[in-house]
């Protein structure tokens, strides 16, 4: 991110231009732009992210997957999520993966007993929190998933259909969705994202997720759109930054919630 000349003698309280975010079917929300070298700002985010894109290879198909394919994709996101640290999450992901339990449709006892199993996160051994709970999800959508013979390919036919299986909301099925397919029709509305977006301006304060969240989401595609940028990028972008500032923080691994 290169910062334009004179920036030292700009105030760090220019809001900087005054943006119109108008999707569809919401009414517009004007939005102070900022400046690039504001951290925290709507132009801020677009910006690092553009950055981050443009240092990567020109082709990266698939680069916010977890899993080799759909089901992979469903189990790693619905074994991370809510309440679980991200690396927990996918440490679980592979010890069921590894077992072979994705390969068919196992019982909930069967992938309760891999989940209750110690998990291996760099040189800790770790607990996986709610295993029965986690295990009774995922063996009911593999389920529900065998039994269909083709699965919607728009993407948010897609979120829309995976919010039928259990124990799967808007926010994992975005992460899905948006994981498979690498698309910029849906997003994923978590704490990271939320808390960003009301600093930049872009959702109003007032928003919550489990109300607001297709409204949240409408505009949170605007502003990538406005911005030039992937959704799923700028998603990723912020979403590694709150996690870190956690981290950081508190000492804590990362979420996804």
């Amino acid at each position: 991110m290169t910062l334009a000349a004179g920036t030292s003698a700009m105030h760090l309280s220019d809001a900087g231009p005054s943006i119109s975010l108008s999707p569809l079917g919401f009414e517009s929300r004007n939005v102070h732009w900022g400046h690039v070298w504001q951290v925290g700002t709507a132009h801020y985010w677009v910006a690092v992210t553009a950055d981050a894109a443009a240092a990567r290879p020109r082709s990266q198909p698939g680069r916010h997957r977890l899993g080799r394919d759909f089901v992979e994709e469903v189990a790693a996101c619905l074994l991370g999520g809510y309440g679980m640290p991200f690396e927990v999450g996918l440490a679980g992901f592979h010890a069921v993966r590894d077992a072979g339990l994705l390969a068919g449709t196992p019982s909930a006892a069967e992938v309760a007993a891999v989940l209750s199993a110690p998990l291996h996160v760099g040189d800790r051994q770790v607990r996986y929190r709610f295993p029965r709970q986690r295990a009774r999800y995922l063996a009911g959508a593999l389920s529900r998933i065998s039994e269909v013979d083709a699965l919607p390919t728009e993407a948010r036919a897609l979120r829309d259909w995976l919010l039928v299986l259990p124990g799967i909301g808007p926010k994992t099925a975005g992460w899905i969705v948006r994981n498979h397919l690498s698309s910029d029709d849906v997003a994923i509305i978590d704490v990271h994202i939320h808390r960003a977006a009301v600093r930049a301006g872009v959702f109003d304060p007032r928003w919550q997720i489990d109300r607001d969240y297709r409204r949240m989401e409408a505009f949170f595609l605007a502003w990538a759109s406005r911005g030039g940028v992937h959704a799923a990028d700028l998603d990723a972008m912020i979403w590694a930054a709150g996690a870190q500032e956690v981290r950081t923080r508190r000492g804590a691994p990362r979420y996804r919630s």
